[in-house]
């Protein structure tokens, strides 16, 4: 089937109009409108006329009436291979169907002409128009919000379809029969087992895992507790025993006795090494004594070796400093002379400076008064023009006709002659005469007899009759023109204060005058004032600053200068001079003060150093006895400490080991401590066996431990059995969908024959692999990598749906059935490089299959070429 032509009366937005396609071709047929054009209720319209029952009701159908009612009707033209016919429908207000031959002649008319348009689909009124027709923002080979019968009328058709292009397939592996196979394996499984392979909660298997569990447990315990009893019989007789060794009299009393000797070898080196400490304290003692004897003898010799140096050291240091203040009087006189003679070369410098400065202040003062005079006489003019050029720009700002402005009233009064000379040429008017009582109204209310200016559209009420459209077309059209250009031209004049055109051009020549004039006298203020007028006031008062700063010049005048007899060089000279021989001399006088602070110093110090070594040194005539005595005193103390040093040695090669006699002292208590507690825990232990005993022999466990093992066997057999009966269901099942696999790709090999090709426009080597259960696109393998569909991105998603649903119609062309393929603001979310090539796609497809085309991207759409069909909108007759 080829879609010829597609013509809708009174259908949505075209209310009361005939909205046609005609001129679709074989191939690609774009339709390029703009937004709001109607390209949706086309498509919509279309789906109608084959999908939906003439007589039918539904939202879908009411949402194609408009808002002011009345029959929809649509009709399309196709082309089959037995001819032309024409498929038309009326909805709602005049419910008709009917199919008409390339004459005119009604070959089925309502419910026969419904059965001849769904042999046409030829799978009932369903049909493949959500596999092969891309309504707009639809991108999904099922649409998002589908109900699940859709959805299933939806796979039945592809099913279906590859079915038959695949042929003949093994009816159980691959067939109806498979699934069902497949669904109750599936079914007896997921009553027992889980998708992971663990019992299903509740079920059988579960149960039979739960009791073999608890039973398993049960004897767990019950055997534990056998254990636990005679492993306390034994228990109980290793206690017994080591009591009875523990016990005996003999034990304790070899305890006691090792305790006893260990006691007394731990006293006896205890007051051993008290003894040894005391020693070693008298050593340090002695120690102490010898090293101050023998710091009181030294200290006397350092004495008088230091009183006999001292005295050597304040002859040579007197000397020097007698030495030292001669040439520091000296060097002060020479300094003082030198500061006399730089003090005359500076009075002689300064007297001649001062003459100088008198002559240049005369010359400066005359030059500052001038500078000054010209300044302010400059001022002054650029005051004067600025004055002028402040006239002529408020003149300027009351002339508001710009040139600008003009341009806008002379177009404005163009377009007004312009409109007033078309509507001369034509007009239309209406006039009434009543001959009865009965009134004409339209939407303003009732019409008056006489003239009526028709400017627009209007609907007349004629009581008794019906309606009747008034449609005045381009003349109303002129008048309101005429009126809308008359506007525009007061709101011009209005907008600069004129009155008229002629006033606007008078005021706007005398605006360039002014302009000119204003420019002028800006350019001469730029030249005289470049920097500004209160620049130049700055500059003014900065000069007339200057001559107050200079002053009254007394004994000099402009033409003054300085005397050539007394030249400035030389007295320049002489003072730098004299300043050297000063600077020279303070030099000699700073180091002589120095050396004599030096010299006074050590000096001084030789003194501080007598003074100190006479105090220790102390009476001469004693100091000879006072060193003897500590010679001697130095000499007891020696052989004091040599004494204390050998009673310690003495007492430290005979001194016993206190470190063993304490380990042996604590090695005796520890053994019978440890020997007591153990005592009173066997004691405990025994109690605490007889009573473990007593109670696990009353309580029958092993008759128990029996009973439980024998329920555990039997559970252990029933989960055994469940085990091996899912193993089977789960190695049947994926026999079963390995075979089915197998077979599916039967059913998927034409459909990739067709997709391979499309596919390889957008991305080369990559290959869809599809759901066997929704017979759709899964997942896409590109550059080694596997996506799944639903995490590829918007436009990606929506060019794989398309290129799926052409190669789908390419298997119904296969099949005998070609079916148009249309799309409906379809490649919104693709980038230039890729719509290129689903343009190229289409063009692939449309060789021996038709392609419509619905967008609203004129531009982007240019690029698709194909044919571009006849649009006619046509009211009352007329066409648009």
């Amino acid at each position: 089937m080829k879609l010829r032509s597609l013509t809708l009366t009174n259908v949505r937005k075209f209310a009361n109009q005939t909205a046609s396609i005609t001129g679709i071709g074989d191939g690609v047929t774009v339709v390029a409108q703009a937004n709001e054009f109607g390209k949706s209720t086309f498509f919509d319209a279309l789906h109608a006329l084959f999908f939906l029952k003439y007589g039918a009701a539904t939202r879908e159908v009411k949402a194609l009436q408009p808002s002011a009612g009345g029959a929809v009707r649509v009709a399309a033209q196709i082309e089959l291979p037995a001819g032309l016919f024409t498929v038309q429908k009326s909805f709602l207000a005049q419910k008709r169907a009917q199919v008409m031959d390339a004459a005119g002649k009604v070959i089925a008319l309502d419910d026969e002409a419904e059965q001849w348009i769904a042999r046409l689909m030829d799978t009932g009124l369903e049909g493949p128009a959500g596999l092969l027709w891309v309504r707009q923002g639809i991108t999904a080979l099922e649409p998002l919000g589908s109900s699940p019968a859709d959805k299933t009328k939806l796979l039945d058709a592809r099913r279906d379809l590859l079915s038959s292009v695949a042929g003949e397939i093994d009816m159980v592996t691959g067939g109806r029969r498979m699934d069902r196979v497949i669904e109750a394996a599936t079914a007896a499984l997921a009553r027992l087992a889980t998708k992971t392979g663990r019992p299903v909660a509740k079920g059988p298997w579960s149960e039979a895992e739960q009791e073999l569990e608890k039973y398993t447990a049960r004897h767990a315990e019950l055997s534990q507790t056998c254990k636990v009893l005679s492993a306390a019989l034994g228990q109980r007789r290793q206690v017994a025993a080591r009591l009875e060794v523990l016990e005996a009299p003999d034990m304790r009393a070899g305890l006691e006795a090792a305790l006893a000797k260990a006691t007394q070898e731990h006293d006896a080196a205890r007051a051993h090494a008290d003894k040894l400490a005391q020693a070693a304290d008298l050593v340090k003692l002695k120690q102490l004594e010898q090293d101050a004897a023998q710091a009181t003898l030294d200290g006397l010799i350092a004495a008088a070796t230091a009183f006999e140096a001292t005295g050597e050291q304040i002859a040579e240091t007197s000397k020097a400093l007698e030495q030292a203040t001669v040439k520091a009087t000296e060097a002060e006189a020479l300094t003082i002379s030198a500061q006399a003679a730089l003090t005359e070369a500076g009075q002689a410098l300064d007297h001649a400076v001062a003459a100088r400065d008198r002559a240049q202040k005369g010359a400066l003062l005359a030059n500052a008064q001038d500078k000054h005079s010209k300044l302010a006489a400059q001022l002054a003019q650029v005051e004067t023009k600025r004055a002028e050029a402040e006239k002529a720009r408020a003149a300027l700002s009351a002339l508001r006709v710009t040139p600008q402005a003009l341009q806008q009233i002379e177009a404005a009064q163009t377009a007004l002659e312009r409109a007033q000379g078309e509507a001369r040429s034509g007009g239309v008017q209406m006039r009434l005469h009543y001959d009865g009582t009965a009134r004409i109204t339209s939407e303003a209310g009732v019409l008056e007899a006489g003239a009526h200016r028709v400017a627009h559209a209007q609907t007349l009420d004629l009581p008794g009759i019906g309606r009747m459209v008034l449609d005045p077309g381009d003349a109303a059209a002129d008048l309101a023109a005429v009126t809308q250009a008359q506007t525009r031209l007061d709101a011009a004049l209005a907008a600069v204060g004129v009155a008229d055109i002629a006033a606007a051009r008078v005021q706007a020549a005398r605006r360039a005058e002014a302009q000119t004039a204003l420019a002028l006298l800006e350019n001469i203020l730029e030249t005289l004032a470049p920097d500004g007028v209160e620049a130049m006031q700055a500059v003014v008062a900065t000069a007339l600053a200057e001559i107050e700063a200079l002053g009254v010049v007394d004994d000099a005048s402009p033409a003054a200068e300085l005397p050539k007899a007394v030249p400035l060089e030389p007295l320049q000279e002489a003072q730098i001079e004299a300043r050297a021989q000063y600077d020279r001399s303070r030099d000699g006088r700073d180091y002589a003060r120095a050396a004599l602070v030096r010299a006074q110093a050590g000096y001084d110090g030789a003194q501080q150093a007598q003074t100190a070594a006479a105090a220790a040194y102390g009476d001469p005539d004693s100091f000879n006895a006072r060193k003897a005595e500590a010679a001697r005193a130095f000499s007891a103390a020696q052989v004091a400490t040599a004494d204390a040093q050998d009673q310690h040695a003495r007492l430290q090669s005979a001194a016993p080991d206190l470190i063993t006699a304490q380990a042996d002292l604590a090695r005796a208590r520890s053994a019978i401590s440890n020997m007591d507690e153990e005592l009173a825990q066997l004691r405990t232990q025994l109690t605490d066996l007889s009573a473990t005993i007593r109670t696990r022999a009353e309580d029958g466990v092993e008759e128990k431990r029996d009973e439980a093992e024998g329920r555990m066997q039997a559970a252990a057999a029933r989960a055994a059995r469940l085990a091996h009966e899912v193993k089977g269901l789960t190695l049947l099942l994926e026999t079963l969908r390995a075979k089915r696999g197998a077979a599916q790709e039967a059913y998927f090999g034409p459909i990739q024959q067709e997709l391979t090709p499309l596919l390889a426009l957008l991305h080369d080597g990559a290959a869809l692999s599809f759901d066997p259960a929704s017979m759709l696109p899964q997942g896409l393998a590109r550059d080694g990598l596997a996506e799944p569909v639903e995490m590829l991105s918007g436009g990606t998603q929506e060019q794989i749906a398309i290129l799926t649903r052409l190669a789908f119609a390419r298997l119904f062309a296969k099949q005998g059935k070609p079916m148009p393929i249309i799309l409906d603001d379809a490649l919104v979310y693709s980038d230039d490089t890729r719509i290129t090539a689903m343009f190229t796609a289409l063009h692939r497809v449309a060789a021996d299959q038709q392609v419509i085309v619905f967008s609203c991207r004129q531009m982007a759409f240019a690029g698709l070429g194909g044919t571009r069909p006849v649009i006619e909108i046509a009211t009352d007759g007329m066409s648009a």
